[in-house]
């Protein structure tokens, strides 16, 4: 067996060198497909797939709310429980060797008290996290459990290993020494393995701290929210145990939230909690991302099969000059098998070729993913690799491209039905008209697909370049800083003094038309402010009791500074106090969607987040535009003024008619006047902003959907050359005839262009039912998308018509060329 196989895969590689355009041509054909897959599924790893970095990755689950409120922000999930009810959980499930809580909490750090300190992203985890996620540390050990039990009396914390190397230069000493955090001192206790990225794909930790230590970081959450039912806001994690199905704890999890909704009907009523895999858990919280990435990934799939259609094209194309060798085989008593296993076997040889080839186009690819604009000012992080897992992907990938496109020629290569007539002619007629067929079939699907992938890719560009001129906002001529005072150890009264002091004298600059201050700045992935609300008046959906929404602190001169629109009503003015009714805006698609045909001026909203739950009226109501990423739909949004609703974190914004550039000397002159230990981060234009965090990933994504078009294309008109010209030197002596009788070359010419332009059509049209189903798949991803119009396909259709025709009269002209005498002498 294995001797057969040995003399198979030599004479497999004799074959393939005697014939080294076919080889090339395949090989290269393989490797496309391959490498676009290998590399989107990279992208899609760091996105959506990437299993969490824990040992035993895949016991482990989510438990997440099912929770009484509509969901109305297109980002945002609302699946979190309270303190109260994930330690009722804790203590009462069976299914569970342990159930872990976390949350993301924001600080300011410091090596030291001498030190300037930086805003940093963390995770504020409950005792048993790293025994529940068996997390060895690299030095010292974890958070323990009775070190989250009292509110504020264990400061311990344990760094990321990032942290460690790059703050600390890995000092193996570093354990028991004091950082600051948050303006007060914690001792370190450990250093977090280096494998543990975090517990979401794009948000790697700089620390770890207990959740009891949460309340005493300035503007974190106070003591007495833990303590409240209603205050949902822990992420939870566990292992089932042994023996123990999903469906199981599934069952015992919604019994224990039935049993706390009667025990707190108050607080937990239609409130319910669900066991998910790891993976439900991350496609929900990774919102587009997700859909996006699998649109990727299936067009990389399509380029495969247009591989495949092209390899297999190939291989039935060198199949009738082989079929006397085939049947030479069969007179003499070879078995059919043997010859099936010889055509996969080579097959095998060229997918070998093709995924080496394929693998290392697919590293250039993450190579070039890793070049992505990235805009964060948290550390938010893209990794992209080409690692074990995507390695594996495109080796099967390749194997799957020999096995597809060897299968038929396998199969018409081991079944000559009459060897006595394939031996004096090398091959029958019957075969001739199957394979014709076979052929004809595999060049259509590379049309249709090549046009499907084209259609989307033009598409996406119109669509992208019309969103991107129409943010909504204003782009140019304003510059951005950002402020975050707790870092300086400011309390609520001092921050609000030092952001009234600071708009009030940058407002003063000469050439500054405006300023505003908000918490959000549009478009940005860094930060997002859900907020729970009850629109006065609107009926919510059954079972539930309240609404999340979107929502960002604004000052009285954002709106005017950004060049947002007001469409009704008024803006929000100094007046507007602490001492004063709480008032709010809303856009317009919140209006639509809470009071359609009535005036909103007037109207309330209860703010369930906030303190006794107050209402706040509609003063205003402003015109729509992108906040989360630009391919969004209308999206309801609300405004809280800032001189009510006091928060740290803030981004000042500039606007100049001149180069906005130039003003950020004099601000940051006018902050180290009113305070030298203030720090100011993110000093940019408001151009550099949105281009590299909106268009520079919208030209990203279109670019990698344009290349597997071209790249779908390109191996579309391989196929189309190869069949064209098959077909013509098959009907060489046909032509000779018709030349020795008269037949001018134009005629032939037609004669061969008509079949192509045959295979054109027949592609054509199944490329645009195929982009038609394309089309929901693209509103999937991109809600604000309509359908593929007539103006998409009157761009690509023509250009795929006339690239096609060149491919096919090339061929179609050589045969116009051919010598009659010649012709009439072939066999």
């Amino acid at each position: 067996m294995i001797e057969g196989i040995v003399q198979d895969l030599r004479h497999g590689a004799r074959m393939l060198v005697k014939n080294p355009g076919f080889t090339l041509i395949a090989i290269a054909s393989i490797a496309i497909g391959v490498g676009a897959n290998a590399a989107m599924f990279s992208l899609a790893d760091g996105l959506v797939l990437r299993p969490l970095p824990v040992p035993r990755a895949d016991q482990v689950v989510s438990v997440s709310a099912t929770a009484p409120r509509a969901n109305e922000a297109f980002f945002l999930t609302t699946n979190r429980l309270s303190h109260l009810d994930y330690t009722d959980l804790r203590d009462r499930a069976q299914s569970f060797s342990g159930l872990a809580a976390y949350t993301v909490s924001f600080a300011s750090f410091a090596t030291g008290r001498d030190q300037a300190a930086q805003s940093k992203l963390g995770l504020a985890v409950s005792g048993n996290f790293f025994d529940v996620l068996e997390l060895q540390p690299t030095l010292g050990r974890g958070i323990r459990p009775d070190e989250d039990r009292v509110p504020g009396r264990d400061a311990v914390v344990v760094l990321a290993y990032s942290t460690w190397a790059e703050q600390f230069g890995s000092d193996r000493g570093v354990v028991g020494r004091q950082v600051r955090l948050g303006g007060l001192d914690f001792t370190v206790v450990g250093v977090a393995p280096e494998s543990f990225t975090g517990m979401h794909l794009v948000l790697p930790p700089a620390f770890i701290i207990p959740i009891a230590m949460q309340s005493k970081l300035a503007g974190a959450v106070p003591a007495t929210l833990l303590e409240q039912r209603n205050f949902r806001y822990l992420e939870v994690r566990g292992r089932i145990k042994s023996g123990v199905s999903l469906e199981q704890a599934r069952q015992e999890v919604a019994s224990i939230a039935r049993g706390l909704e009667q025990t707190y009907p108050d607080t937990n009523r239609n409130f319910g909690m669900l066991v998910r895999t790891a993976f439900e858990a991350r496609l929900d919280e990774r919102g587009a991302s997700a859909p996006s990435a699998f649109m990727l990934m299936t067009l990389a799939f399509a380029v495969l099969l247009v591989a495949c259609a092209n390899v297999a094209g190939l291989l039935m194309s060198r199949a009738p000059a082989r079929e006397k060798e085939m049947a030479l085989r069969l007179a003499i008593g070879g078995a059919r098998w043997r010859i099936t296993r010889q055509v996969i076997t080579e097959s095998v040889l060229l997918a070998a070729g093709g995924g080496a080839l394929g693998l290392a186009m697919g590293y250039g690819g993450v190579m070039l993913l890793r070049r992505l604009p990235i805009i964060s000012d948290i550390g938010v992080r893209l990794t992209f690799d080409l690692d074990r897992r995507a390695i594996a992907v495109g080796l099967v990938l390749a194997a799957a491209s020999a096995l597809l496109s060897s299968l038929v020629p396998a199969w018409r290569a081991s079944h000559a039905t009459n060897l006595a007539l394939t031996l004096r002619s090398g091959t029958s007629h019957a075969q001739r008209l199957s394979g014709l067929w076979g052929r004809n079939g595999l060049v259509t699907a590379q049309v249709a697909l090549a046009l499907v992938l084209l259609t989307v890719t033009v598409y996406l560009g119109r669509a992208f370049r019309a969103e991107l001129s129409e943010p909504g906002f204003r782009t140019e001529g304003m510059l951005l800083a950002g402020f975050d005072p707790r870092l300086a150890g400011y309390d609520s009264a001092r921050t609000e003094a030092f952001y009234r002091q600071l708009s009030e004298r940058v407002k003063a600059l000469p050439g500054v038309t405006s300023v505003g201050m908000t918490s959000i700045v549009p478009l940005n992935q860094d930060n997002r402010e859900p907020l729970t609300i009850v629109p006065e008046g609107f009926q919510l959906p059954r079972d539930t009791n309240s609404l999340t929404i979107l929502s960002a602190r604004i000052d009285e001169g954002y709106l005017a500074t950004m060049g947002i629109p007001l469409v009704m009503g008024r803006g929000f003015a100094s007046s507007d106090t602490t001492d004063t009714p709480r008032v709010v805006l809303i856009n317009r698609a919140m209006a639509a969607r809470y009071w359609p045909e009535q005036n909103p001026i007037g109207k309330r909203v209860r703010l369930i987040d906030r303190q006794n739950q107050p209402w706040a009226e509609v003063v205003g109501v402003t015109a729509d535009n992108k906040y989360n990423w630009i391919g969004e739909g209308p999206t309801p949004w609300l405004y809280l003024p800032q001189t009510q609703d006091v928060g740290s974190r803030s981004t000042l914004i500039v606007a100049s008619p001149g180069a906005a550039v130039a003003l950020a000397g004099p601000v940051r002159d006018i902050v180290e006047d009113i305070d030298p230990n203030m720090p100011i981060s993110s000093v940019r234009t408001m151009e550099d902003f949105y281009y590299g965090n909106a268009s520079g990933l919208v030209y990203a994504l279109t670019s990698v959907v344009g290349t597997m078009g071209l790249l779908g294309l390109s191996l579309a008109l391989v196929g189309l050359y190869g069949l064209v010209a098959y077909s013509a030197a098959r009907r060489t002596r046909e032509i000779g005839i018709r030349m020795a009788i008269g037949a001018p070359s134009a005629t032939v010419l037609r004669m061969v262009l008509r079949h192509g332009f045959a295979l054109a059509t027949a592609g054509v049209v199944a490329g645009v039912i195929g982009s038609m189903a394309v089309g929901g798949l693209i509103r999937s991803v991109f809600p604000n998308a309509g359908l593929i119009d007539f103006t998409t396909y009157l761009l690509v259709v023509p250009v795929l018509v006339a690239i096609t025709m060149l491919a096919a009269w090339v061929p179609a002209r050589r045969a116009a060329r051919i010598d009659p005498l010649v012709a009439l002498r072939q066999e």
